[in-house]
């Protein structure tokens, strides 16, 4: 098992954000005991990618792990792939068109400073929840990745969102993105619903990272949880 990650907190106060059954976690203090992997995955399955026209964000993370495995990639580099956009069970989706948006009208109403500061904090945000995920799953902290670890996750997202746009909004959507090699995914990229997302979500992390292991912390961040309420 992981020893205790003490992740330093993202600001001074607390900022609530509600859990599926009405109690709340604190978004400012990411924590591995603040992570559920049934919120982490009834979250996912309900955030669409490109601005509510995509996949569900689980179901893009569970395809494109079976991608992974079916390119020989190894159980870890697919378990590693199936949680890289877990932080966003916490903090949302931003999609890239926006935050390139944000970065441009902070550059030009202010100074390339504040842009850069901004994706900065965001780039912040998300590592610390990474840590509390990768630190719950008893998985490597993405600051421990191997090289070769970095670019298959890297890699995969890139070529699953190149994948997805062709599929779901045509040929056209290609010319949006660097050419790259289809990933060898379970089938066609298709639209589930959000039971089927939050279910093969679920299987596939049992399977990746232990049944034992995931229920066990379940189990301890829902007792958590109840004694924080």
């Amino acid at each position: 098992m992981n020893a205790p990650v003490a992740i330093p907190q993202l600001c001074s106060k607390p900022v609530w954000s509600f859990n599926s059954d009405g109690t709340v976690f604190d978004l400012a203090t990411p924590a591995p005991l603040s992570v559920c992997f049934l919120e982490v995955a009834k979250g996912l399955s309900g955030i669409n990618r490109f601005n509510g026209r995509g996949i569900s964000v689980a179901q893009h993370s569970v395809m494109g792990a079976k991608a992974v495995i079916n390119e020989r990639g190894t159980n870890l580099e697919a378990a590693l792939f199936l949680l890289h956009d877990a932080h966003e069970w916490a903090l949302g989706d931003i999609v890239r068109p926006v935050q390139k948006l944000l970065s441009l009208h902070l550059a030009r109403a202010f100074s390339s400073q504040h842009a850069a500061a901004f994706e900065q904090a965001l780039e912040g945000l998300k590592s610390r929840w990474d840590e509390a995920v990768y630190s719950a799953a008893n998985l490597p902290l993405p600051e421990f990745w191997t090289a070769r670890q970095r670019r298959v996750v890297k890699a995969m997202d890139d070529r699953m969102c190149r994948a997805e746009a062709m599929d779901l909004f045509g040929a056209r959507a290609a010319t949006q993105f660097p050419d790259s090699e289809r990933p060898k995914t379970v089938g066609a990229i298709r639209i589930w619903g959000p039971g089927k997302s939050e279910e093969e979500f679920l299987a596939l992390l049992h399977h990746l990272a232990g049944p034992e292991t995931i229920a066990q912390h379940s189990a301890a961040a829902i007792s958590a949880r109840r004694a924080r309420a």
